[in-house]
């Protein structure tokens, strides 16, 4: 994949000799996938290596290091894995987030010791303060209401 300078490969199977262990479940659409991952991935339809159909693929990174991703197409799910023999498995997944734009808000599991790049958070809570404005059904713009106008008070007691 080539993102300005960037570039991400498709890597061969034997290229990566160590076992690599779960870092990232995060949840995308087919469409995104592909969209963000233009690599060849290979079909999984086999029950004893994967719970469902999937598709998986080993990509090298611009840096070097490997990624294993795994895409359950039932569930909707991309795993990102490592290899277990990554010294620094945070500075890794941050290379996987500056070649692909996987929103963080996406992320659903994380592995404990792995930070997620702040840069992301920062990217996704700027875009959310952009994107307030709500479209009506005759498709003009319309701020949402505001909050003191939603609520509900409860009626005065009697005595």
């Amino acid at each position: 994949m080539i993102r300005g300078d960037v570039t991400m490969r498709r890597a061969e199977a034997h290229e990566l000799t160590d076992q690599a262990v779960p870092v990232v479940t995060a949840r995308i659409t087919e469409a995104e996938l592909a969209k963000w991952l233009p690599i060849h991935f290979d079909q999984i339809n086999d029950p004893l290596q994967a719970p469902e159909p999937s598709l998986g693929a080993l990509a090298e990174l611009d840096t070097g290091g490997y990624v294993v991703l795994n895409y359950g197409r039932d569930s909707k799910q991309l795993t990102i894995e490592v290899p277990d023999t990554t010294a620094n498995a945070s500075a890794l997944l941050a290379a996987f987030f500056r070649e692909v734009p996987l929103p963080t808000s996406r992320v659903l599991w994380h592995r404990r010791g792995i930070r997620l790049p702040k840069s992301q958070a920062v990217t996704r809570s700027a875009a959310a303060k952009g994107q307030k404005h709500q479209s009506s059904a005759g498709g003009t713009t319309r701020q949402p209401a505001k909050r003191s106008a939603l609520r509900v008070t409860a009626p005065a007691k009697r005595k």
